[in-house]
């Protein structure tokens, strides 16, 4: 167990050993926002960039392709063959697919595409929510994780981690944390809007809060939320909880480098910036262009001055001078401003990956819609699916986050949890201790590299050539969340039209009374029940009346009974056998013999 002070300490080092790191994330940021300011020599203040947003373009187009497919979760039988075994494996990948559907996983995916891609890792912590009784996913901000030194790309589990962050005096009281708060400032009076900063600290024992804020030297005001001088940081503790898995609660997947983290599009910050700057100037000259310079020319033997102004052409006013002349100096861009810049987003583009494709262009030298696929394919398949890899890795660690917390916290207790969406949702119950016999599985992604589009055209070809079963394209397609059920339905749906083809052909043949067709198209058409449902209504009537009709009035449903259930039998059933007819002539001659020889015989 880490005291608070030797967490202040640890947090003092890793602030200087992610500092480049986090600032470039900041560039990184201010570009995805539009923020990013662009100075010039000539404006008093620095303009906002006038460039083509391609970092933004590409972090969407790039993190929404890495998560439009959802992964496959699959647990083996720890005793293969055994039926018990084999329902408990399938019950707990429902039960994990579960997990995600309730705490929106596949949506809080979509946020950590855009980290992994744009900072080059993509924290996420896994709590227990003891309302619900089910784990949750929160997703941090890179900018905010300060993970141990010993994390590489290619892992996921750090020993601990650091995240750093800041909440107003306003959230601490609405917390319960006015006393600590008193105990940090001294003070009950601290503004509301007023911002402290907070540290969190995970490892494999505990979760420990603090709440941080620095010592100052004006003794008007002894102490500041703001960071003045870090020796002097002080910190009282608001949240202490051990951990009952004895694992780091914190997932951490980076981006695969050649050694720290880093975003696709570090190495187009300075390109950008140029481009924004050149953009900048090239407007600032045209609209000098259109309200040009003005000179004042003095007459020989005579000094020219303003009466009034100079004035900026912009504003409208009139410039009164005296002895001597007003001349207009246009001024034009270089011929070169136009070509440099279109080659600045050139490169932008080559270095990040980013093809016209994203903002729905298309290259001059591409004529056909193949020849589009195979240059999209070859920019974006390998970086997806190295993405993919990644995120599928790093789920199966917090999965077994999930399970071991599941078991901890709420292990004998049987829960049911709902999973599917519309009317394919189905109920799972599950004991977490029995359905979770071990942690071992996989989570993977139908096609890495592909993302939704491709994936459904590529399994189409697949199920065409025969090469794939229409049962394993269920299972790879993520629009399908139960393949068993969607199975039996398509089933249910063939026999369904089967069933509907026969009818009509005995209704057109004569053989089902109108009065009988008549009923059931009255059930069926007031969506009061399925076709099958409807026959089988109309045989049970049917053979009610028949029972009924000898000792009632005949009514017309009983004057069609036999009828009925004929026709409901079936059209085999519905033919009565023939009964014996007598012997022709012929069968008459053969017994006559037959009875004469028989005599002879006894002679």
């Amino acid at each position: 167990m880490k005291t608070t002070q030797e967490i202040l300490n640890l947090y003092k080092q890793r602030i200087i050993l992610y500092g480049p790191l986090q600032g470039k994330m900041k560039l990184i940021q201010s570009i995805y926002n539009g923020t990013m300011a662009v100075p010039l020599p000539d404006m008093e203040e620095a303009s906002m960039p006038f460039a083509p947003n391609l970092l933004a373009q590409g972090v969407d187009q790039m993190a929404g392709r890495i998560t439009s497919t959802s992964p496959n979760i699959s647990f083996a039988s720890a005793k293969p063959g055994v039926r018990t075994s084999d329902r408990r494996a399938a019950t707990a990948a429902r039960t994990i697919s579960g997990f995600w559907q309730t705490d929106r996983v596949p949506l809080k995916m979509k946020q950590r595409g855009r980290h992994l891609i744009a900072y080059g890792l993509s924290p996420c912590v896994v709590g227990w929510n003891a309302k619900v009784n089910r784990p949750t996913w929160s997703v941090r901000h890179p900018l905010e994780t300060l993970p141990s030194s010993d994390v590489i790309p290619g892992t996921v589990s750090p020993s601990d981690v650091i995240f750093a962050y800041r909440r107003s005096v306003g959230w601490m009281r609405d917390n319960g944390y006015a006393d600590r708060l008193f105990s940090l400032t001294g003070r009950y009076d601290e503004p509301t809007d007023s911002s402290i900063l907070l540290i969190e600290y995970l490892d494999a024992e505990c979760t420990h809060l603090i709440a941080a804020g620095y010592k100052s030297i004006d003794s008007q005001n002894s102490f500041t939320l703001m960071d003045q001088d870090p020796n002097a940081l002080r910190a009282v503790t608001l949240e202490y909880v051990e951990n009952a898995i004895g694992m780091c609660p914190v997932a951490l997947p980076m981006r695969i480098t050649l050694d720290g983290a880093q975003g696709q599009f570090d190495n187009m910050i300075g390109m950008y910036y140029q481009q924004a700057k050149l953009m900048a100037l090239e407007v600032i000259a045209v609209e000098k262009g259109i309200f040009p310079d003005t000179y004042l020319i003095s007459r020989p033997g005579e000094i020219g001055r303003y009466l009034d102004g100079p004035h900026d052409g912009r504003t409208g006013m009139v410039n009164i001078i005296a002895g001597g002349d007003i001349r207009e100096v246009q001024s034009q861009p270089g011929y070169l401003t136009n070509p440099t810049i279109d080659r600045l987003e050139r490169n932008q583009r080559v270095t990040a990956g980013i093809p016209a494709e994203f903002g729905g262009e298309s290259g001059s030298n591409i004529r056909t819609g193949r020849r589009g696929d195979s240059v999209l394919s070859a920019v974006i398949d390998y970086p997806v699916a190295e993405a993919q890899e990644t995120f599928a890795f790093s789920l199966e660690h917090e999965d077994v986050l999930a399970m071991e917390m599941a078991k901890a916290y709420d292990g004998p207790n049987k829960r049911t949890i709902f999973v599917g969406t519309g009317n394919a949702a189905r109920p799972v119950t599950y004991v977490a201790d029995e359905d979770f016999e071990h942690t071992e599985h996989v989570v993977s992604y139908p096609a890495t590299g592909s993302d939704l589009n491709s994936l459904i055209v590529g399994i189409g070809q697949r199920v065409g050539l025969g090469i794939m079963s229409k049962k394993t394209a269920a299972m790879l397609d993520p629009y399908i969340d139960n393949p068993e059920n969607e199975h039996d339905q398509i089933i249910a749906e063939g026999l369904e039209q089967a069933l509907v083809a026969g009818v009509q052909q005995q209704a057109a043949a004569g053989s089902i009374p109108p009065v009988v067709i008549a009923k059931v198209m009255r059930l069926v058409r007031d969506d009061k029940m399925e076709m099958a449902e409807a026959l089988d209504k109309v045989l049970e009537d049917a053979m009610a009346e028949k029972k009924a009709q000898e000792s009632e009035q005949p009514s017309p449903d009983s004057m069609t009974a036999d009828a009925a259930i004929a026709a409901m039998a079936g059209p085999q059933a519905a033919q009565e056998q023939p009964a014996i007819g007598p012997p022709n002539v012929s069968q008459q001659n053969l017994g006559n013999l037959l009875t004469t020889l028989n005599r002879g015989a006894r002679g």
